[in-house]
């Protein structure tokens, strides 16, 4: 093979080297910046403890009632827009005057409870990253001697004054649902960082050899064979007389 089409070969691997370096250096930063993205994506607060715990009976009135999460609330101008706390008793009446506080990381209610039975504890806040996450308490109050509880129900929901936060019939799971479209969109960098990545590795991959390139060079541009000098034939000896 001649030095030009050496040269020329050379180049282009180099060429193609360095293609595939800077794809798979595109690659890499997407996937850095999709995995950047999804942990604050997923980061919605979530469930840590209660005042009433999940299922546990009460038999002494608290306080109050309290949701705790694992990180500060988003309690926005202070007025605890987005936030409610609702508690449901065993005759379908509600309890309690809705007035919620954010301190930190948790969400409290003057606590109020009615006859002995089983109750529910719906709760609401706004995460750190703004979402709401929501979720349903149940426990139950059986009262010991004296602790009975002569608190009148109501058959409308708690509105803590005009600036209050009444809670939703509605269904539940924005929090869910959210969570489900970060995910989505997460899943589509990654794909697309996946086939880039795939890419790469088939631009990586080594090509055939052309078929020219294989075939015996050109008979012209062989040296030519040297000559061999034929052997002179031995002189004849004179006879002898």
């Amino acid at each position: 093979m001649s030095s030009k089409v050496r040269t020329s070969v050379r180049s282009g691997s180099h060429q193609a080297a360095r293609h595939a370096t800077a794809i798979l250096a595109t690659a890499a930063a997407a996937l850095v910046v999709a995995l950047s993205v999804a942990t604050p994506a997923l980061a919605h607060n979530y469930y840590v403890e209660s005042t009433p715990a999940v299922n546990e009976t009460l038999t002494t009135l608290p306080g109050e009632f309290v949701v705790t999460t694992n990180d500060n609330l988003l309690n926005l101008e202070g007025t605890g827009g987005g936030f409610f706390l609702k508690v449901t008793g065993p005759n379908g009446l509600y309890y309690g005057d809705g007035c919620v506080t954010v301190n930190g990381a948790s969400a409290s209610m003057p606590a109020a409870l009615g006859p002995a039975g089983d109750y529910t504890l719906d709760w609401q806040v706004v995460s750190a990253d703004g979402h709401t996450v929501s979720d349903v308490i149940p426990f139950s109050w059986q009262p010991a001697a004296g602790e009975e509880s002569t608190t009148q129900g109501s058959t409308t929901m708690p509105n803590c004054g005009a600036d209050g936060v009444v809670a939703p019939n509605g269904p539940k799971g924005n929090a869910t649902d959210e969570v489900t479209t970060d995910v989505l969109w997460i899943g589509g960098g990654v794909l697309a960082v996946a086939l880039a990545i795939v890419a790469t590795l088939l631009l990586l991959r080594p090509k055939k050899k052309d078929d020219t390139q294989d075939l015996p060079e050109s008979s012209s541009n062989q040296a030519p064979e040297a000559e061999t000098p034929e052997a002179e034939a031995p002189e004849a000896e004179a006879p002898k007389e």
